[in-house]
């Protein structure tokens, strides 16, 4: 039948219509980041704005990203140490790839460009706030008439009157104002568990300087942590059990007889026989248990480091499939930095975490805590699912108060784990955000408060901010090693805010703070360690693989602290 015209504009106007309403065809955009002078910026985050796709340069700079919608788009790029640069109008087709070769500059001289956050009402999950200060009393801080201590602000927008500028606001090194976004921080960390022998090392020259430095006279317990005994709870084919119930009960030893408590997701648990049990304990029965199914054994050689596994009889293990998440921060005058730019890492962290691991079950808690004598002591937070929510109340932590150098972290632990924490196959992970230790007094209330969360199998994933020392150093990477966390700390390659403590640790690697947490995270659904790429890395001390460095063995004294109150998980 010959085609006549009308059945040719009919024909016409179908395919128009068709191509309209299919999907638009995708393209590929490559490109090289490069700095002012030249070099290849390797590690840098590339993203199209409005979508989900984002990628990261190799060691030459060069990245790839496909499907990527036909026509404009906007290209952001940022890396730590430069200004964000965003492309606009850049044309992508497909079949034919568009190349970029993008420039950074060194951040500079900018205003923090961000919303004004509310503050929050102090009446809010408020533990421990006093009274204000007697005019009176020779302890009291020096106030002014808000009750805020002199010198710092606690207010939205407030300035200093020497500067003129927000106390809070974060700086370069050449205290210069930048503009915040994720990806700008950048973080090691060390598993002391893995480096046990660099570990007790460390130990014993904290424990030594501070008896020289004291005269004797030093608040640092020495934990007795060298008998220790990793057990590991696995099913038939030999995968973790991840929150298997663990009974143990002590023969001998003076401190307690039984601890109940919790495998963690990767099957593991670290039994320290003397620290638990007491001097004296000679032998340990253990019994694990999981979906009715139980396996014993006793352990009578108890001294060293040993490794044990306990094989349930169960086919296929059940997988963590949700987290809780605690933010135990110090939000004292000091840590103005840290609070901004953490607010500002949490929206991405959760999205990458979201989109490695689809339908998890993500909660979020927060805990703030200063010192007595400021506004307030603690605010406890209860577990949300909001995502929006939890930015909130990030957003409207303000850094004020401290004055002395420690704060009250026994304080904010002993309110975390008042949190509503779920057990079973759940990940629990408090990250204790702090650049001060707890005050000597309190350093024993402090290890406490770790060793019931150990009890509760929460892992207490400290993250050191600028300015910590030894004492704060020795606590945190204690709380680290006694719930099976790993010890985390800021580092000064991304060249803002203050100087960062060097940590006492053989060897480890840089990356951007936001991709360390999100391993972090990883590494508790998934059960196993989740190591950085080699384009995360930015700079490593040392030759560390997967974790491990090269040690010597050392040995440690014995002490014994105060026992806790006792839980459904805990010890007898």
């Amino acid at each position: 039948m010959p085609w006549t015209r009308p059945m040719l504009a009919l024909v016409a106007v179908v395919a128009f219509v068709a191509a309209s309403l299919a999907p638009p065809a995708d393209g590929r955009l490559t490109g090289t980041v490069f700095s002012r002078a030249g070099d290849a910026i390797a590690g840098a985050t590339v993203s199209i704005d409005g979508t989900a796709l984002g990628t990261q340069t190799d060691a030459a700079g060069a990245f790839v990203l496909d499907e990527v919608p036909d026509g404009e788009v906007s290209v952001r790029v940022t890396a730590v140490g430069f200004a964000p640069l965003v492309q606009r109008g850049v044309a992508v087709a497909e079949g034919r790839p568009t190349d970029l070769r993008l420039t950074l500059e060194p951040a500079t001289e900018q205003d923090v460009v961000a919303d004004e956050p509310l503050e929050m009402d102090l009446e809010e999950g408020m533990i421990g706030a006093p009274p204000p200060p007697s005019p009176a009393d020779p302890s009291a801080r020096s106030r002014d008439a808000s009750g805020v201590a002199a010198g710092l602000s606690a207010v939205p927008g407030a300035e200093s009157s020497a500067t003129g500028r927000r106390a809070d606001a974060p700086r370069d090194r050449g205290d210069r104002p930048i503009r915040q976004q994720p990806g700008l921080l950048t973080a090691g960390d060390v598993d002391d568990g893995l480096n046990w022998d660099a570990y007790l090392g460390y130990v014993q020259r904290a424990l030594r300087g501070q008896d020289r430095s004291r005269r004797g006279q030093g608040n640092l317990p020495d934990l007795h942590l060298d008998d220790r005994l990793t057990l590991r709870v696995v099913d038939r084919a030999g995968q973790p059990v991840a929150g298997a119930r663990v009974r143990i009960e002590a023969t001998g030893g003076d401190r307690a007889r039984r601890l109940l408590t919790e495998s963690g997701t990767d099957g593991r648990l670290a039994l320290f026989p003397r620290y638990d049990f007491g001097p004296g304990v000679r032998s340990l029965r253990v019994v694990a248990s999981s979906n009715r199914a139980s396996r014993s054994l006793t352990v009578t050689n108890l001294r060293g480091d040993r490794d044990l596994s306990i094989e349930l009889p169960l086919r296929i293990a059940p997988r963590p499939r949700a987290l809780d998440l605690a933010f135990v921060i110090d939000a004292t005058g000091s840590m103005g930095d840290e609070l901004r730019y953490l607010t500002d890492e949490f929206e991405s962290i959760v999205e990458r975490v979201e989109r490695n691991h689809p339908g998890v079950d993500l909660r979020f808690g927060l805990v703030a805590y200063r010192d007595q004598g400021d506004a307030f002591v603690v605010r406890r937070h209860d577990f949300t699912s909001s995502v929006q929510e939890m930015q909130r109340r990030l957003a409207s932590l303000r850094a004020a108060g401290g004055g002395d150098y420690p704060e009250a972290m026994d304080e904010a632990l002993d309110a975390a784990l008042d949190l509503d924490w779920r057990t079973g196959t759940a990940a629990r992970v408090m990250l204790l955000v702090a650049d001060a230790p707890p005050h000597d007094a309190r350093i024993g209330a402090t290890m406490d408060a770790v060793r019931e969360a150990r009890a509760r199998g929460l892992r207490i994933y400290p993250l050191a901010a600028s300015g910590v020392a030894d004492e704060a150093e020795y606590v945190m990477r204690a709380a680290a090693v006694l719930t099976q966390g790993r010890h985390l700390f800021l580092t000064d390659d991304s060249g803002v805010g203050r100087a960062h403590a060097e940590p006492k640790i053989p060897c480890y690697s840089v990356t951007a703070l936001n991709s360390l947490l999100v391993r972090v995270v990883a590494s508790e659904l998934e059960g196993r360690r989740v190591e950085p790429s080699p384009q995360e890395i930015l700079r490593e001390v040392g030759s560390p693989r997967a974790g491990v460095c090269q040690s010597e063995p050392v040995t440690q004294r014995e002490v014994v602290t105060p026992t806790r109150r006792g839980s459904e998980l805990g010890y007898d």
